[in-house]
């Protein structure tokens, strides 16, 4: 009985296998065969997103991918016989070993996309893998290396007008050579992008990506202009991140946290704008209250 009860307290107290959100689901490695548990995404919402595409949500992102334990696969898509088949000697290479431990998963995924001749899924997943290397460190190498890689990735994807997935690459490139400091091949290549009149065809939610893209550029115009590397721009914020950024010293002071970085002279006079005056003297009387 008291070894049952001290069993059942070690249990308790382990660390959780998996974050918030996630569950372990029983899952057999395409190549191989080897059984285990993988991190199973349960549920979660979002509420907007980073200009480089990651969005904001309940969850950290991006959604972790399974990888089997013993060979290093990482799973993700649902392959085909014949992708299975292809990715044996892939994940047995050396030069997929060498990735193993030195490289995020997002990456590895990226890289086996690629050599699977997936280039704008290859592309996708590097995305991802740029937003793992700038939540660990946006300063780092890696962080940089792989949003040059993205950028050269997205940019090898044949441009089509009237395709948002192309549109989408090139806007998310012309991003990330905004963060990279180049900003002439930003801009150069931002202006190039054209959203066709009837790009998505006559889908139902077509005419709302066509505006929403379009925005998008046109937003992304003024970081560039101003050689802003900075990875969510205070012109680039939702409405409600705008006004937590113009008061986060007055938030950080009343409530006693540490205070956010103060104000650039372009973040001080975007908040000091006509239109923002009435929210944010709303948002100071409720600080006041509480």
């Amino acid at each position: 009985m008291l070894a049952t009860l001290v069993a059942m307290l070690a249990l308790a107290q382990e660390a959780p296998r998996f974050p918030p959100h996630y569950a372990g689901r029983a899952t057999t490695c395409p190549v191989g065969g080897e059984k285990f548990d993988a991190p199973a995404l349960m549920h979660y919402s979002t509420f907007g997103a980073l200009p480089d595409g990651q969005p904001i949500g309940s969850i950290g992102f991006p959604i972790l991918l399974a990888e089997c334990p013993g060979n290093g696969l990482v799973i993700f898509d649902e392959f085909t016989p014949e992708q299975v088949a292809k990715l044996g000697p892939l994940v047995a290479s050396d030069a997929y070993k060498a990735l193993r431990g030195a490289e995020s998963s997002y990456y590895r995924a990226s890289w086996l996309a690629d050599a699977l001749g997936d280039k704008k899924q290859a592309a996708w997943l590097l995305l991802s893998a740029t937003w793992e290397a700038k939540n660990t460190d946006p300063a780092s190498e890696r962080a940089r290396r792989y949003n040059a890689a993205f950028a050269a990735a997205a940019t090898a994807v044949p441009a089509d007008a009237k395709d948002f997935q192309s549109i989408a690459l090139r806007a998310r490139a012309a991003n990330a050579l905004r963060e990279l400091g180049q900003f002439d091949e930003a801009e150069a290549l931002r202006a190039g992008i054209v959203v066709a009149p009837d790009a998505g065809g006559d889908g139902e939610d077509a005419p709302k990506n066509r505006e929403g893209w379009s925005g998008y550029l046109k937003k992304l115009a003024g970081p560039i202009a101003r050689k802003d590397p900075a990875r969510l721009p205070i012109d680039m914020m939702a409405d409600r991140d705008v006004t937590f950024r113009c008061l986060g010293q007055e938030y950080a002071a009343r409530h006693k946290q540490p205070a956010p970085p103060p104000l650039t002279a372009f973040e001080t006079e975007y908040c000091a704008r006509p239109e923002l005056a009435a929210d944010l003297a709303e948002h100071r009387k409720k600080l006041a209250a509480e």
